[in-house]
Order: C-alpha cells, then sequence, then structure tokens
C-alpha cells in the first residue's frame, strides 16, 4: 500500500521488494518481517537500495511542479482544472493534492532502513556504494522538500517501534541544509564513478551525480567558488565522459534516454499509466479514439506564450520543447493546440507507454550554473564563454549581454529555454531573489509552498507556512 498524504510510514516488508508500507494500527509483529531482520546480508541490501529508487520513481510529476509550477513556464490548456489553475497563477493553496509530500517521506523511511541497518552487515564488494546512493537519495529528497515548503520535518531514522515519535515538528531550515551537505559529501567519497551498465551509470548514484547536487546547493547557498569547484569534476576528467548532445539531436535527450549529456535520469521502462511516468499525461493533448489513432495524454498544462516567445528563430530547442498538434490533428483529438514535447514516450502499434525517463542533471544544466557562479564572482567574461556553449550547441549566436547585469538576466532566459519541463525555474527564481519580479507574482509567501492540509490534520505538531 502506498500512502500518498502522510509520512507516518513503518516499512516492514519482505526484502524482495521492501515496498508494502503498514501503519502501526496494521502491525502483527510475531510474524511480521523488520528491516532489523531482513537486512543481514548484500542481496538484502541490494534489495533494499533498488527499493529506494523504487520510491523515487514515483516522484517525477512531483519534482516537476515543485520546481516548475507556479513560474512563467506552463500556461492553461482546455482541459486545466483548479488545481493546475493554480500553479499557472501562483495562488496555490494548502487542499492542492500537488502539496503532498507523502510520497518523498515514504522514500526516505527507505532510505533511513539502509542507513540504520547495512552498517552492520559483514563487508561485501558493494556495501559502500549502496550506503552512498542511499545517502545521495536522501539528500535529493530534502532538497526538494527545504526548498520547495522551507519548514518540514527532519527524520534521519526509520520507523521501527510503537513508541517512536510519530507526529514530529518541523526542523530548523539551516539543520535540513546542514543534513544535506552532509549526506551529499558522504555520498561522494562511497559512490563510483561508472557501473558496469550504462543504465546503471545514469540511474543510480555516480560521482557525478552527487557532484551535479552538490552544485546545485553550493549556487542555492551563494557559495558560488565551490560551486565551480565541484562542476568542473564533472566537466573535466569524468570517467563518465559527459558531453552535450548535438544540437540536431536535441530532442533525443528525452527520446533515446541516457545520453551522452545525462548525468542523473530517473529509468523507466514500457509502463501504462499505472507504473510509468505519469508526466506524459500532464502534457500531451487527447489523442483520437477512432478509427486506429493511438491514444493521447490529459493536457492538464500548455507551454505558456512567454516561454513559446522566449525562443529566437533557428533555435534548435524548439521542437524539442513543445509542438503543435497541427491542422489536421491526427492523431490528436485537437488542432492546433501546443504542447510539452519532453515527455511524449514510446508508441507501439496502438498504445503509447508511459516510459519516458525524467532527468534530473544533465550537463547543460551544470555548464549554465557554471556561468551563473562566474557572473556571481564578477568574472563575466568566463560566464559568458560558458553562456555561449549552451548557446552554440542551440544553433545561436553569442550573447550581445556584457555588463554582469545583463548577463545575469541572459542566462536565466537561457535557462528558461534549455530547461523548460525539467523542474528548474521555481528553484532558478527563488535562488536569484528574482521570482517576484519575473512572475509578477508579489506576495512574499509565495516564496515556499503551504504544508498540505491532510498533513496538518494527521500531525497536529505541525504548523502552517505563514500566509495559507
Amino acid at each position: 500500500m502506498k500512502r500518498k498524504l502522510t509520512y507516518i510510514l513503518i516499512t516492514l516488508s519482505t526484502i524482495g521488494t521492501f515496498s508494502s508500507c503498514k501503519r502501526v494500527i496494521d502491525l502483527t509483529p510475531e510474524s511480521a518481517i523488520s528491516a532489523a531482520n531482513a537486512l543481514t546480508n548484500a542481496d538484502a541490501a541490494q534489495a533494499a537500495i533498488i527499493g529506494c529508487y523504487d520510491g523515487l520513481q514515483s516522484l517525477p510529476r512531483t519534482f516537476l511542479i515543485w520546481g516548475e509550477g507556479r513560474t512563467d513556464v506552463y500556461g492553461p490548456s482546455d482541459l486545466s482544472v483548479v488545481e493546475q489553475l493554480q500553479l499557472i497563477n501562483g495562488n496555490v493553496n494548502s487542499n492542492n493534492s500537488l502539496c503532498a509530500w507523502g510520497d518523498a517521506y515514504t522514500t526516505i523511511n527507505r532510505v533511513n532502513n539502509v542507513l540504520k541497518y547495512v552498517p552492520n552487515i559483514p563487508a561485501f564488494a558493494t556495501k559502500e556504494s549502496i550506503l552512498g546512493e542511499a545517502y545521495f537519495i536522501r539528500a535529493l529528497l530534502y532538497f526538494y522538500l527545504v526548498r520547495t515548503f522551507e519548514h518540514i520535518p527532519l527524520i534521519t531514522e526509520p520507523y521501527y517501534s510503537t513508541s517512536q515519535d510519530y507526529f514530529p515538528k518541523q526542523a530548523d531550515p539551516a539543520a535540513v541544509y546542514a543534513q544535506v551537505l552532509s549526506d551529499l559529501l558522504a555520498a561522494e567519497t562511497r559512490v563510483p564513478d561508472t557501473y558496469s551498465l550504462l543504465i546503471d551509470t545514469k540511474g543510480r548514484a555516480t560521482k557525478g551525480a552527487v557532484r551535479a547536487a552538490l552544485a546545485d546547493y553550493y549556487m542555492w547557498k551563494k557559495q558560488y567558488q565551490q560551486a565551480l569547484d565541484i562542476s568542473a569534476k564533472i566537466i573535466t576528467g569524468s570517467p563518465a565522459n559527459y558531453t552535450l548532445v548535438p544540437g540536431a539531436s536535441y530532442s533525443n535527450i528525452f527520446l533515446t534516454k541516457n545520453t551522452t549529456e545525462s548525468i542523473f535520469e530517473l529509468q523507466f521502462s514500457n509502463g501504462t499509466n499505472e507504473n510509468g511516468n505519469t508526466l506524459i499525461g500532464f502534457f500531451l493533448p487527447v489523442g483520437q479514439t477512432s478509427p486506429t489513432a493511438y491514444p493521447g495524454g490529459n493536457w492538464l498544462v500548455a507551454p505558456s506564450q512567454k516561454l513559446k516567445d522566449a525562443f529566437e528563430p533557428g533555435d534548435l530547442r524548439k521542437n524539442g520543447t513543445y509542438l503543435n498538434t497541427g491542422s489536421p490533428a491526427t492523431p490528436w483529438r485537437d488542432v492546433n493546440k501546443d504542447y510539452g514535447a519532453k515527455y511524449v514516450g514510446t508508441v507501439t502499434g496502438s498504445q503509447r507507454f508511459n516510459d519516458c525517463n525524467y532527468i534530473l542533471y544533465r550537463l547543460a544544466d551544470i555548464i549554465l550554473l557554471r556561468a551563473e557562479a562566474y557572473n556571481e564572482l564578477t568574472q563575466t567574461g568566463n560566464a559568458i564563454i560558458e553562456l555561449n556553449k549552451i548557446r552554440t550547441r542551440a544553433g545561436l549566436g553569442a550573447t550581445k549581454a556584457t555588463t554582469q547585469d545583463d548577463v545575469r538576466v541572459a542566462i536565466e532566459n537561457e535557462r528558461l529555454k534549455e530547461l523548460a519541463f525539467e523542474g528548474k525555474r521555481y528553484f532558478d527564481l527563488l535562488r536569484s531573489g528574482r521570482y517576484a519580479t519575473v512572475t509578477g507574482n508579489t506576495n512574499p509567501d509565495w516564496v515556499r509552498w503551504p504544508i498540505a492540509s491532510n498533513e496538518l490534520l494527521i500531525n497536529t505538531n505541525l504548523d502552517q507556512n505563514h500566509g495559507y
């Protein structure tokens, strides 16, 4: 059972999947297999960490919406309803189901089990790597949570006993950020640069993935030199050999999976709505049902006019970012509708599969973070060099920006075009302090999300964020 709206969970499951969660009142201690009893050997540890990645696979829409909603990336579609309209106009309330953090805390509990019990297993070849992967996943989840909500519980022990505190208070945000950094540093020394399989190198924690998250963290904390230093280890000398995909193949980043540009992405195989990447339904238009056209999605949001207008003539990224159903609209139901093109999935016969991967970090993102770091350190010449790497790949000429202020805005706009529909914009604008200026959302409370009303009902020790 996967609980959507509460993190008060105990993961007492069979070691094969670590995916069955029980409430305290459901426990049967005489026959249940606890994590302490189950996590006793290398195979169990491997199953447990795979269970943590399985938890991440429930979160692409959450990550995307937390990192991109309430900004200027989305516009209304004909099918947008209240929840999506709140994302578009910024005025998200606590009853919006998109505020739910239950899946994130469920996965954190799985990670905490790994970090508590795997150290007690006698030495085996991948022990340190598994611990590093767990540290990375926990850091990633808390980094998303604290940036989105600011005031969150910090839980670093698994739930395994009825004597534990199941109603924790929110932690000081500084303590959460300190935990994120501590976990990332613990991960960096433990995980490998690559694995024997490409899908593992792109889909499991590597040094490149950890360093990308560290660069993101240092930028958030305005520690620009640290961001440059750690990102340099990604750019040069990494055995993973990250390289930008050619501009003409930009759309392949999201179609072929695990390209040379990819650093870390959540992996999906041919899944349906039940177990695939549900982002496909968020962006794609409704498909025709006859005579033989394959189905589309739910088209809950469309690309904003600002995003569409941002692309310069000849930008090779445009058709890899959004498309139009055209006229006639086959295989779509409606003519002349713009839609996001990064999560279209695979079509086989009359079946569309929700098997697109979700990319959390890729090289272009890191290059633009480096441009921003250089510029904030008043090394604007170096910033322009980094910025132009991305523009050149996009088939565009060099930036015309020359001053620090102009280059700052140019980088911001380049990240909008390069990373639209990848969950970066909200955090970019919060980091720069330009959220209100760029979006027009001047309510100071909108720089954090509301705590979901259901969480407040479950845990009365939680305080709602100011203004909600």
